[in-house]
């Protein structure tokens, strides 16, 4: 029966006070979008929290209807986000659009939460699959995002920020008041106080102050683009073949500062397989190599201002310190103790790194 399928397929995280859709309640809401008949249902639930449910019910291999709880989505929300997904479909990519009722509506109330409508597309998601090479997967999406910030830079601009995002927080920042690096930095620096690294936090504070500032002088004037937004290997479809082939899930795409999306999206490896020390300098020089590596390839397709490039430099930096991959990192190194010195080590060079090592290199 499909409540059985339903039932083992729910997440630890799907709260239990919350009722949850049964199969006549799914065929009803299909009825309203002109869907006759379901023959095969299967539910993925993905939900993170009470205040982020997502249940997706694969309807046929053909639909997936979406039950969740987002209170940014609107009707407007959802007719920004079909705007973009026609825009890299227009590229080629394969994203499944949302699909309106016959009044034109995408959003049906159904009891706490929202119910929407979306195409399915029978592709594989990178992130499931055993990957041949990923590092290639990785370049391959890292060229495809960057190629299409080239051709769409400041078109059609969403009001709602992108989750990477400095200053100008997304829905997602609100609740804290500030933007997620910011967030994540203040961690860090409660992190080195417990430790009792105070002269270490003072000087990280000291140059995240003052890289800040110089970015809320300039990032205003900077190119911007609507993305996706959430380029990890559970949204990449890709063929049989391994290749990249288009995106799933636009729930956290917005409006970004274009060399801000980049150098996030290249990120920083501090060389994290190696779980024995191996020296803070090393991983630092790994780290930046692996970083000019990554922008390098998308750099020779978007052709970034000077501004941008110079911008390009302190995002950089803030992005070492605050990505959420980066912090967990440090977090966890400096309390298994194995790596701790040469942790705190390596946050001490990137408290004085000199800028020059950030664009020495890119080319």
């Amino acid at each position: 029966m499909i409540e059985d399928q339903y039932e083992l397929k729910l997440s630890e995280r799907f709260p239990k006070e919350m009722e949850v859709p049964e199969r006549a309640d799914i065929l009803i809401e299909l009825s309203r979008f002109g869907i006759g008949s379901a023959n095969a249902i299967q539910l993925i639930d993905t939900t993170h929290d009470a205040l982020d449910v997502r249940l997706n019910y694969i309807i046929d291999k053909k639909w997936v209807l979406r039950f969740c709880n987002a209170p940014d989505m609107t009707e407007k929300r959802m007719g920004e986000l079909n705007r973009l997904i026609g825009r890299y479909r227009a590229m080629g990519f394969l994203c499944p659009a949302f699909i309106a009722d016959d009044n034109g509506n995408y959003l049906h109330p159904w009891k706490h939460s929202l119910c929407y409508l979306s195409e399915y597309i029978d592709r594989p998601l990178a992130g499931d699959m055993e990957l041949n090479d990923e590092e290639q997967l990785t370049f391959q999406v890292a060229e495809n995002v960057a190629l299409f910030a080239e051709t769409y830079r400041d078109v059609d601009l969403s009001e709602t920020m992108g989750m990477y995002s400095l200053f100008e927080l997304s829905p997602f920042d609100v609740p804290n008041g500030v933007d997620e690096k910011q967030d994540n930095f203040n961690k860090l620096i409660r992190l080195l106080r417990n430790e009792e690294e105070d002269d270490l936090a003072v000087r990280l504070e000291i140059r995240h102050t003052d890289i800040r500032c110089k970015l809320k002088a300039v990032f205003r004037e900077l190119p911007r683009c609507v993305f996706q937004g959430d380029e990890n290997f559970s949204n990449v479809l890709i063929d049989d073949a391994q290749h990249f082939v288009g995106f799933i899930d636009f729930n956290l795409a917005g409006t970004e500062v274009i060399i801000n999306q980049l150098v996030n999206l290249a990120g920083f490896d501090y060389d994290e397989k190696q779980t024995n020390p191996e020296g803070a300098q090393a991983r630092l020089d790994f780290a930046i190599r692996y970083f000019h590596d990554q922008i390098s390839r998308m750099l020779r397709i978007y052709h970034a201002t000077k501004k941008e490039r110079q911008a390009m430099i302190w995002y950089a930096w803030i992005v070492m310190v605050a990505q959420w991959p980066n912090f967990c990192f440090f977090k966890k190194a400096i309390h298994d103790g194995v790596l701790k010195n040469e942790i705190l080590e390596l946050l001490s060079l990137i408290a004085d790194l000199p800028e020059e090592r950030l664009l020495a290199g890119v080319n």
